[in-house]
C-alpha cells in the first residue's frame, strides 16, 4: 500500500496551515498529504477529492521530491486577477458589515451592489458573475435570514440585581429565599433527541388531542427544598393560590421570592395579597434573562425524564408520573441541578 514518507511535527503542522488558509487546489493538495500520513489509502484520498489516483499519486511523489513549497500553484502566463488575494480579506470584511456603515441607503449587499462599491472603494472593476465566485470561495452564500429575538437591555437590570444580589448574602437567621417559576406538561409527547438505527426514524405515538396542566414551583436556595402544585390553568388566582402553599410550608420568617416578569406576578391582585402578607417580598429577576432562575434547570430535567419521547395515554398517568418524580427528587439533587 502506497502511503506517504514519515512526516515530522514541523511538517504536518505547515501542512495544517496551508489546509486551513489556503484555497481550493492547494488546499486539498495539502489536505491529501495530511490524509496520507494518517494511512488513507490513495483510492480513499481520491474518492473524498472526486480525482483520479494518479492525481494523488502523482502530488505525494512530488512532495516527497520537492517539499512542501511544490503543493503551491506555480506562476502562470495570462491576465492576473482582477481581485487580488491581499483585496479578498477587505472584502469579507465589507460584506460582513451593514451598507449602511458605508453610507448606502440600502441595507442588503447584491452582487451588483458590491461591484459598484469595489469600483468606488478600491477602484476595482469586476462582473457580478466573478464577484459571485469571489463569495462563494470566501465562503458566503445566498440565503434567506431568519427573525431572532430582539436584542434588549432591562433599564432596571442593575437596581433589579442589586436586590436580589442584597437578599442571598443576607444571611439574616429565619428568612428563606426561593426561586419561582412556572411550566406546563402537555399530554402531547416531548421530542428529544436519542439514539436510533440510521434509515429507521423512531415514531412517538401522539394522543389525538393535547390537554395540558400547569405545574407552579418553588426552589429553596439554601435548602434544596422543592415546592410545587399542579393546576388547569396558570392564571393570577393561582400564582396567589401557590403564595399560599408557600407560607404555610414556611409558617415563621421572612420569606423573599425571586422570579420573573410574567404578568400574573405582577397582577393587582397579586399587589393587594403582599399587602396583607408583609412577611412575603418578591423580586423580579432582570428582563430577557431566564438563565438566573435556577428553577428552569428544574424543568429540563422533569421534561427530560419524564415527558421527553413517551405518551401516557392519559392526562391522570403523565400527572401520576410527575408526581413520582418531585417524589424521588432528593435535596441534594435540586441543588446540584441550581448550582
Amino acid at each position: 500500500m502506497r502511503y506517504v514518507r514519515s512526516l515530522s511535527r514541523d511538517e504536518v503542522r505547515k501542512l495544517e496551515v496551508m489546509r486551513r488558509c489556503e484555497v481550493g487546489r492547494v488546499s486539498q493538495r495539502a489536505h491529501m498529504i495530511l490524509l496520507s500520513n494518517r494511512r488513507y489509502s490513495i483510492a480513499e484520498i481520491a474518492r473524498i477529492f472526486d480525482a483520479t489516483q494518479g492525481t494523488v499519486r502523482r502530488w505525494i511523489e512530488r512532495f516527497e521530491k520537492e517539499g512542501i513549497d511544490c503543493l503551491a500553484d506555480r506562476p502562470r502566463s495570462g491576465r492576473p486577477p482582477k481581485v487580488s488575494a491581499a483585496t479578498l480579506p477587505l472584502v469579507e470584511r465589507d460584506v460582513l458589515a451593514s451598507p449602511a456603515s458605508k453610507g448606502y441607503l440600502f441595507n442588503i449587499w447584491t452582487a451588483i451592489n458590491l461591484s459598484v462599491h469595489l469600483v468606488r472603494q478600491y477602484g476595482i472593476r469586476v462582473s457580478q458573475a466573478t464577484i459571485r465566485r469571489i463569495l462563494v470561495a470566501l465562503d458566503f452564500r445566498h440565503n434567506r435570514p431568519r427573525h431572532g429575538p430582539k436584542k434588549a437591555v432591562d433599564p432596571q437590570l442593575k437596581e433589579k440585581l442589586n436586590a436580589i444580589l442584597g437578599v442571598l448574602s443576607s444571611r439574616v437567621s429565619g428568612n428563606h429565599v426561593l426561586y419561582e417559576d412556572e411550566a406546563d406538561i402537555h399530554l402531547l409527547p416531548t421530542i428529544r433527541a436519542m439514539w436510533m438505527k440510521r434509515g429507521k426514524q423512531v415514531r412517538v405515538p401522539t394522543p389525538g388531542t393535547n390537554s395540558k396542566k400547569s405545574i407552579f414551583g418553588a426552589l429553596d436556595i439554601r435548602t434544596g427544598k422543592w415546592l410545587y402544585r399542579i393546576f388547569d390553568h396558570k392564571r393570577t388566582e393561582q400564582f396567589i393560590e401557590f403564595l399560599n402553599h408557600v407560607i404555610s410550608s414556611y409558617p415563621t420568617g421572612k420569606i423573599h421570592i425571586i422570579l420573573d416578569n410574567f404578568s400574573i406576578h405582577k397582577a393587582k391582585a397579586v399587589q393587594e395579597w403582599l399587602a396583607s402578607h408583609p412577611r412575603v417580598r418578591l423580586y423580579y429577576l432582570p428582563c430577557y434573562m431566564p438563565q438566573l432562575n435556577p428553577a428552569e434547570k428544574i424543568w429540563w430535567r422533569l421534561k427530560a425524564v419524564v415527558a421527553a419521547n413517551r405518551l401516557y395515554g392519559t392526562m391522570d398517568a403523565l400527572i401520576d408520573a410527575v408526581k413520582t418524580f418531585f417524589e424521588r427528587l432528593t435535596t441534594s439533587e435540586v441543588l446540584t441541578l441550581a448550582a
